[in-house]
């Protein structure tokens, strides 16, 4: 998603962009396998400067991908009465001192009924399609002057005289004279290549049921600390359930992604006992939305994601663009709200706005 927009923005003015994706299609990584939410912030209660990203960037998304927006729908944001890391007051702060509009409720007054819980707030956060999705940026792309080269794995790169070579495994080796590092979890691997100091980041296998549940749409997500949400999966009329504890059923701490994770048939959910898993996360998100055991489980997304190592505390998933030489730009990429204006920045970066 990140280096679709980023691409775009290139072209739009008025550079030859070319795109090496991996997989055979676009927005088949992360952007696809996780939670559809489009954050307004108050998902990080424990860390403002990511929240504030996600302020700055919903409008913008929203705007712009239209289309693929599912909106006026219930969606609430839960404290639990029992382990959670920020208080009823604590959040309420957060949400005043951000300016979050929000409207308190009687939780025992919401359906479906919620256990467990001692606040409520009512919030405008919507969810993205991302088949619709895709295939907006799929068009976009196609009437652009971008070239997509899918199926397109990159091999190593290398510094030229006058810009960068990339090595692709098939042997080709295209030449270019700015190079945006938006691979998501490979940024370090290729940043290595060229000499730069790379931090330890901590790379998650997650697996999210899709559901079957109920006719209406709705969002619920139980703060601050090993809980769950629940979102609907865009228009399908299905829903993702995500839990803190057993979603991610895989963790590694490290300067680079163990490439095993990028292999079906070798990633840590090869070897998933599936039911248990299933069994256990039911359980675990039933014992705050009682009426998730009439749910019935249709699928799952899967795959890795990367966020900041020894981040725990804080739960900060920032956006993060920067430039470590003259024609080479990296995006960590944080929530998939941010990929507007971090678009904007990658050009500011390259000297092109």
């Amino acid at each position: 998603m990140f280096g679709a927009m980023v691409s775009l923005r290139l072209a739009g003015v008025g550079c030859s962009v070319t795109v090496f994706e991996r997989l055979d299609g676009i927005l088949g990584g992360a952007s696809f396998n996780n939670q559809n939410r489009l954050h307004l912030g108050f998902h990080y209660p424990r860390d403002m400067d990511t929240a504030e990203q996600c302020i700055r960037g919903f409008e913008r998304f929203r705007k712009t991908f239209e289309p693929s927006i599912l909106g006026d729908f219930p969606n609430a944001y839960f404290i639990a009465s029992e382990g959670s890391r920020t208080t009823s007051d604590e959040y309420l702060a957060f949400c005043q001192a951000l300016g979050l509009s929000h409207a308190l409720f009687d939780v025992d007054t919401f359906e479906p009924s919620i256990a467990g819980v001692d606040l409520g707030v009512l919030v405008d956060e919507v969810v993205y399609d991302c088949g619709i999705l895709r295939n907006l940026i799929s068009s976009w792309l196609s009437d652009s002057k971008v070239l997509v080269e899918t199926n397109a794995n990159v091999e190593s790169i290398s510094r030229t005289e006058g810009g960068f070579d990339i090595h692709l495994t098939n042997g080709d080796v295209q030449t270019f004279d700015a190079v945006v590092n938006s691979t998501y979890a490979d940024v370090n691997r290729f940043a290595r290549e060229l000499g730069h100091a790379v931090p330890d980041r901590q790379y998650e296998y997650t697996v999210v049921p899709i559901l079957e549940w109920q006719a209406e749409p709705v969002g619920i997500t139980v703060m601050d600390g090993p809980f769950m949400t629940v979102l609907p999966f865009g228009r399908t009329g299905q829903f993702l359930l995500y839990h803190v504890d057993h979603t991610v059923i895989s963790r590694d701490v490290g300067q680079n992604l163990n490439r095993a994770w990028l292999d079906p048939l070798a990633s840590p959910a090869a070897g998933l006992d599936k039911d248990r898993f299933l069994s256990e996360i039911f359980e675990a998100c039933q014992s705050f939305v009682p009426s998730l055991s009439k749910a019935r489980h249709v699928g799952f997304l899967q795959g890795p994601r990367v966020v900041l190592a020894n981040s725990d505390v804080t739960d900060t998933r920032p956006s993060i663009v920067e430039s470590a030489e003259p024609g080479y730009v990296s995006v960590f990429a944080g929530k998939i709200d941010h990929c507007v204006w971090v678009a904007d920045e990658v050009v500011d970066q390259l000297g092109l706005s």
